[in-house]
């Protein structure tokens, strides 16, 4: 089963919490603006200003449309289409940025536009958009607009993954920036142990995965329930199928050089096999089956269960409410999950690049997006110490970093340098070496929480600060390459996309039955078959035309 909360977290973890509340004034799907005002030129105001940066001399008009963004909280009077960032394009740039419209079905809205070829200048879209709008010849070919207008910093983001660099090209011509992503140390996943049990109980850190079901045995016994909190998707039980060399979600390379899907390979029965005698046991949450995420969590932030296989974000949710609720020895701390003779687990890692930022072939100025993307490159990572604290504040706090759309671009190595710089700063007290505000954030979070146990900061302190960190643990893991990436880099093939959902329900459904006695662990094989007849055999074809290489 494809992982789909999973490359959904790698955003999550970056707002923190997402509330679902409802942000700013304009309803969903509302038109903004009707502005048809021409752009009338792109000549830059000072020829000795570097291009990446210079304010045009008249005023340029770009169209854009957005999603909402339920995380921002702005000053009263601005929203989504009138804000800080959109006012600074203005200022520094001279570039009037039109919101078009506002959707909270953003790919649907856009899909409808694909079709009927009304298109703003710049927005932002997912990999399938991307070769759709490539197909049809309808946005730029970005090449030369990126390599003489991108800046330096800009430049090196794309230098620091340039698989997903390449995703968004074709015939080595680029057509999409990838938005990129705070990078590849979010994603190793851990098994997360409740501290005060364990030290009460004075057990040792888990060194095999027989450990791990010992540690759950001795929290049940103590303290009744069940042992490990997973819910009905699946998908956080089976983040410890790695345990077993199994990958389930994960496309990746066989023995015969070709494509598989780790979720039907051999090593999946047996990981399959031991959550069944895991749940006869009652290790499992015995009502997973009908859990929801929310349910799933329940019982963790009531001190009713002790453990469970989580990412590094564990610290935001359900990590607040756990410690507002069970105080501050309640913290579960991350483990690198073991396998079963102590060696150490191969980790899964997803595509984590989810949009592009492409211009319309009727745009008349394709070089404002990059002197856009540049000027939120600039802020996010340069800004401190450049800025006043309250232009930044007004641009980057309360969320206002993600309203910005299609004008966004992340660094790849943003989370790894920042933990490095969190983590000696906290060891030595010398704070010069934070030099964004987004390393302030972390380090100021982490002492707050030693300090004074707010629960609002949990989850920076559990993922940078506190004794076990889980980003120190993740980085382990990238350093020594412990880690297997998945073929799937880049645009999920046709097929693939048809037969996804069919596939994966057939698998949860079967996979959930396996782990709960009603068949055995040889209906595995059954499952499989049923897999390839349904379209599996088809989407791995699919996959290996398109990146078995």
């Amino acid at each position: 089963m494809v992982k789909i909360k999973k490359l959904t977290s790698l955003v999550l973890m970056a707002s923190l919490v997402i509330s679902l509340a409802a942000c700013g004034s304009d309803s969903s799907n509302k038109d903004t603006s009707q502005s048809e005002d021409p752009n009338t030129t792109s000549e830059i105001a000072d020829d000795n200003v570097d291009p990446a940066f210079g304010a045009y001399k008249d005023t340029v008009t770009i169209h854009t449309v957005t999603s909402e963004s339920a995380s921002a909280s702005y000053p009263e009077g601005d929203n989504v289409t009138k804000n800080e960032w959109i006012r600074d394009y203005k200022e520094k740039f001279n570039i009037n940025v039109v919101t078009d419209w506002v959707s909270d079905e953003y790919d649907t809205k856009l899909n409808l536009a694909i079709s009927s070829n009304q298109l703003p200048d710049v927005f932002h879209v997912n990999a399938a958009q991307l070769q759709q709008l490539i197909d049809a010849d309808m946005i730029y070919d970005l090449t030369d607009v990126f390599d003489q207008y991108a800046s330096d910093r800009l430049k090196g983001y794309m230098q620091a993954d340039e698989d997903s660099y390449k995703s968004g090209m074709r015939d080595g011509r680029l057509y999409g920036i990838p938005q990129m992503h705070w990078g590849l140390i979010d994603q190793p996943d851990y098994i997360w142990i409740r501290n005060d049990w364990k030290e009460e109980l004075e057990l040792s850190d888990p060194k095999t995965i027989d450990d791990v079901k010992n540690i759950a045995l001795k929290f049940m016994e103590k303290h009744g329930g069940y042992g490990i909190a997973v819910d009905q998707s699946l998908e956080y039980l089976n983040l410890l199928a790695i345990a077993w060399n199994a990958h389930p979600g994960v496309w990746m390379k066989g023995s015969d050089g070709k494509i598989v899907y780790g979720s039907v390979q051999p090593e999946m029965k047996t990981a399959l096999a031991a959550y069944a005698d895991w749940y006869k046991q009652g290790i499992i949450d015995p009502d997973f089956a009908v859990k929801d995420f929310a349910k799933m969590n329940a019982n963790v932030v009531a001190g009713k269960v002790g453990m469970q296989p989580f990412y590094q974000w564990w610290g935001y949710n359900p990590g607040v409410d756990t410690v507002t609720n069970q105080g501050k020895d309640a913290v579960f701390y991350p483990y690198l999950i073991p396998t079963a003779d102590g060696t150490p687990a191969t980790q899964s890692i997803f595509f984590a690049n989810g949009s592009y930022t492409v211009v319309s072939k009727k745009s008349k100025n394709p070089e404002a997006v990059l002197k856009l993307l540049n000027y939120y490159a600039y802020i996010v990572d340069e800004g401190y110490g450049k800025e006043s604290k309250e232009k930044l504040s007004a641009l980057l706090d309360k969320d206002m970093a993600h309203v910005v759309g299609a004008f966004r671009v992340l660094n790849p190595n943003s989370d790894y340098e920042q933990f490095e710089h969190v983590t000696e700063a906290l060891k030595s007290n010398d704070t010069s070496g934070l030099t964004t505000s987004g390393m302030w954030q972390k380090y100021n979070n982490s002492v707050d929480f030693m300090k004074n146990a707010t629960p609002s900061s949990t989850g920076d302190y559990l993922q940078q600060g506190s004794p076990k960190p889980a980003y120190g643990l993740a980085k382990q893991v990238l350093d020594n390459n412990q880690y297997i990436k998945t073929a799937l880099w880049g645009a999920t093939p046709e097929a693939l996309i048809n037969y996804g959902s069919t596939l994966n329900d057939l698998l949860k459904e079967g996979f959930t039955k396996i782990i709960m006695g009603k068949e055995s662990v040889d209906y595995f094989d059954k499952l499989v078959k049923a897999w390839q007849a349904a379209g599996g055999d088809e989407a791995t074809q699919a996959v290996n035309e398109a990146y078995g290489g």
